[in-house]
């Protein structure tokens, strides 16, 4: 076990300490604030010869309203797209010469740039990294043409059914919440977004007090922090407080139709509980041993005993303040009715009879395993930290982690389920060759 100061300052290198907190932990987690005002996490592993980089900012589409909807997502392109010093072209280039990775990804509460790369590169890397963010122009010509792309990428997210299915489930569980918007956006939102408006929301949402710089791997963190500015071009800005979701009580449902499909693709699910909730660990065991797994008893019984689908699984996904846990499954049109009553008295079975012997050792097993494995990965451990920080959760080590879902016991796995798993007020959403006549009778309660 080795000793870690969250909140270490770093002496000399423009660093201020934003608080101490000491704990026995086997993770070399360090975290400081800045002189610029730039949240700063490390966690050094000098096994490696790589570093994973990561800006992320607690901005996404659950930030935006009816008409910005999109936004945050064409502004992770447009960070990529030229600064007042190198083209788009010549970003990509300089970051692949000196042998980085890049990426970035917009989700429902954070956007985040990415770069892996060797730690001999980390420094220009980095100061690249900051330009992008500082110095970014979101010139026209670009900005339409990378709305062209964007607008690509709805028509391959709106023939993935699976992407769609989903969509319209989290519309249905928080509609007008914009939760329920979709991250990529819609076309009308977006066509109206010109370039002053763009660069009015990058100014205002993503700001140093919404960000954070996260660092995994060879890395030290005083050497980090030497190489970043006294003054950041971000605007300091207050932490936004975001409006809460509202449940929408009576069961909700969606079809999207599609006619060119031999199968539906269906999600049936509710609100939950969110991120800072003890709660969300019965509800991830719940979850894998309901269908988290080949042994798991929906694969089991809907695929393994009656043949009925070739896929299904259960989800949870948690936010700030509230999540959606349930149930996806793609069958033929005439099975449906067949696959969602099975669904439903799979679950009135387990909250009636409770579970079965070794269920929820397996469940644990295999929760902590998939958890062990994923730490393998510095992108993994570097996306941790910064969701960690950026929702304002309280910190657990892996090892308090774990031993959180290990003590989990069968009466509060039951107790989630009774309380969130009721099939009564599920919402639904189903893309197929349906129709809503076809789907009322599943769905009327």
């Amino acid at each position: 076990m080795i000793r870690v100061r969250i909140g270490l300052v770093a002496r000399g290198t423009g660093a201020v300490p934003i608080g101490e907190i000491e704990e026995m932990t086997s993770e070399g987690i360090r975290e400081s604030l800045t002189q610029s005002g730039l949240h700063v996490v490390t966690e050094r592993i000098p096994g490696f010869h790589s570093v994973a980089l990561g800006i992320f900012f607690r901005q996404g589409s659950r930030d935006e309203d009816v008409k910005t909807n999109g936004a945050s997502h064409l502004i992770e392109h447009m960070l990529f797209k030229g600064t007042s010093k190198r083209s788009s072209k010549e970003i990509l280039a300089d970051i692949e010469r000196l042998g980085g990775i890049s990426d970035g990804f917009t989700a429902k509460e954070i956007t985040g740039i990415t770069i892996r790369c060797l730690t001999d590169s980390m420094k220009p890397l980095v100061a690249l990294l900051l330009e992008m963010l500082g110095s970014s122009t979101f010139e026209a010509k670009e900005l339409r043409k990378e709305k062209r792309v964007i607008y690509e990428e709805m028509r391959s997210a709106e023939e993935d059914p699976q992407d769609t299915v989903f969509d319209r489930f989290f519309e249905a569980c928080f509609a007008p919440h914009p939760l329920g918007y979709p991250v990529i956006g819609r076309r009308k939102a977006l066509s109206g977004i010109g370039r002053e408006r763009l660069i009015e929301v990058y100014r205002k949402k993503y700001t140093l007090a919404d960000s954070i710089l996260v660092a995994v791997g060879n890395v030290k963190e005083e050497e980090l922090i030497g190489l970043l500015p006294r003054r950041m071009k971000l605007v300091s800005g207050e932490r936004k407080v975001r409006a809460q979701p509202v449940e929408n009580s009576a069961p909700i449902s969606m079809v999207h139709t599609r006619k060119d499909l031999s199968q539906v693709h269906a999600v049936m699910g509710t609100q939950t509980v969110g991120t800072n909730s003890d709660e969300r660990f019965p509800l991830a065991l719940l979850a894998t041993l309901l269908g988290g797994g080949m042994s798991s008893r929906l694969f089991s019984l809907l695929r393994e005993d009656k043949g009925l689908v070739y896929t299904v699984s259960s989800f949870l996904e948690l936010f700030e303040d509230c999540g959606v846990a349930g149930f996806y499954f793609i069958t033929e049109k005439s099975k449906l009715g067949k696959v969602f009553r099975a669904i439903e008295q799979e679950v009135s079975r387990l909250k009636k009879k409770g579970l079965r012997a070794g269920e929820l050792d397996t469940a644990k097993t295999l929760t902590k395993s998939s958890l062990l494995l994923s730490m393998e990965s510095l992108s993994h451990r570097m996306a941790r930290l910064g969701h960690w920080k950026l929702s304002a959760q309280r910190f657990r080590t892996i090892p308090q982690t774990l031993a959180a879902f290990e003590k989990v016991t069968e009466d509060e796995v039951l107790d989630v389920a009774r309380k969130f798993f009721d099939s009564k007020v599920f919402h639904t959403s189903f893309v197929g060759p349906i129709t809503e006549r076809d789907t009322n009778p599943l769905t009327r309660r």
